[in-house]
């Protein structure tokens, strides 16, 4: 990531499926209110659903090496975060520690997906990025984050017109000191997803994509 990406970074952020090994949302459904009526997703009809994922960079109890909870504090205990109640105020849902849950469409929310308009790296590295944006339905942005573009998420995320968005202190993207992604393993990411929802620190919902390409 260029030094110009990074200071248009507000957190953490990473482009997957829901079927990947670090998230394993296979089993979720989605309700959509469409203009014929209420349509229930299924993952046997939606699948490989497009995620997104905005890890705090900034959160109460997230530092360096990532989030600590409050020794001995129990979920009922773990501070709030403002972030995340805020988002709430706005739609999002808090998912529970079940992360086999209904994921509603979120009214309002949108993801625009945008090009990178510095200078391409791709002559150099073999890629290219995208920022997105995750706004809220007032037109605000709530978190941008830069990520490699990827063609297949992006087309499937124009076929369905809905991504999955994930927001919270903890989804397994920021691993521990030193590690290099091939050691941060994808059950080692599941494991802190799981603990940032048993926490109740994550919130999401299906969220409308726009592309800007």
């Amino acid at each position: 990531m260029s030094r110009h990406q990074f200071e248009q970074v507000d957190d953490l952020g990473r482009i997957l499926f829901c079927d990947d090994p670090a998230l394993q949302l296979e089993c979720v459904l989605g309700g959509l209110e469409t203009a014929e009526g209420s349509v229930t997703l299924h993952p046997a009809q939606t699948p490989r659903m497009p995620t997104a994922l905005f890890e705090f960079r900034h959160a109460r109890g997230v530092g360096y090496f990532g989030y600590v909870p409050p020794k001995g504090a129990s979920r009922d205990e773990i501070p709030e975060e403002p972030q995340i109640e805020g988002a709430i105020l706005f739609g999002m849902r808090r998912l529970p520690p079940d992360v086999y849950c209904d994921l509603p469409l979120i009214p309002g929310w949108e993801l625009h997906e945008i090009p990178d308009e510095q200078p391409k790296l791709d002559p150099h590295y073999g890629y290219t990025y995208s920022r997105l944006e995750l706004r809220t339905p007032d037109g605000e942005i709530y978190s941008r984050t830069w990520v490699p573009h990827d063609p297949e998420w992006t087309a499937a995320a124009l076929r369905h017109g809905y991504v999955v968005c994930l927001c919270g202190v903890e989804l397994g993207i920021r691993g521990l000191y030193a590690m290099t992604d091939a050691q941060h393993t994808p059950a080692m990411r599941h494991e802190s997803f799981r603990r940032g929802c048993a926490l109740g620190l994550t919130i999401g919902g299906l969220v409308t994509y726009v592309d800007h390409r």
